[in-house]
């Protein structure tokens, strides 16, 4: 089908309830037809996800895949935007990603510095999980996890987190990561995964 012309035309507000007084609040996109890629702990725990598209319409959302140690997971979204495509960028690479700081789409630009081998925990803070992604430079606010970097066109890493000592570095999750993980979103046919615990 037709692919995504901007990091903005696929992009969507990730909104999920249940897990905090208030809206847990993330980034995410279309990368596959019906399927948007977001971080885990935005979402875990949820009792009910919606997204948010640039037009600004709210949509349910089904958490079809969740990977807890990689903090990737994968809605079931029932409109017809079409998809940015998957690549892979190399260190030294531009590209932009889309944040929703006063409620509507906002395109941010960043740079990748370096592909790494991120030792993080995670998300539950029990076990390191190894997984690939890039140290990038860019101005990340904490709304922006799940946000997906795009680089000509395409879809290439997943932000998750930000610096706390260097207000312009943060960390993305190469989107190669979560190719198994939309595998198994097609195969989950709409059916909700367990979100666990908040």
């Amino acid at each position: 089908g037709p692919t995504a012309g901007s990091a903005v035309d696929a992009a969507v507000r990730v909104e999920a309830e249940g897990c905090a007084p208030h809206t847990v609040v993330g980034g995410g996109a279309f990368v596959d037809e019906h399927l948007v890629v977001t971080v885990a702990h935005v979402v875990a725990g949820a009792d009910e996800v919606e997204v948010v598209l640039p037009d600004r319409s709210e949509h349910e959302a089904i958490v079809v895949a969740i990977d807890r140690r990689k903090d990737l997971a994968v809605l079931d979204v029932n409109q017809d935007v079409p998809p940015l495509e998957i690549g892979r960028m190399r260190a030294g690479t531009r590209g932009e990603f889309v944040s929703w700081r006063g409620g509507a789409p906002m395109v941010e630009r960043f740079v990748a510095r370096s592909y790494v081998d991120i030792e993080g925990a995670d998300i539950d803070g029990i076990e390191l999980s190894p997984r690939r992604g890039y140290e990038i430079t860019a101005d990340v606010e904490p709304g922006d996890s799940g946000a997906v970097l795009v680089s000509d066109g395409e879809a290439v890493a997943v932000v998750f987190a930000r610096s706390e000592h260097r207000r312009d570095r943060a960390w993305a999750i190469d989107i190669a990561e979560a190719a198994e993980l939309l595998e198994a979103a097609e195969a989950a046919d709409g059916t909700p995964a367990d979100l666990g615990e908040c």
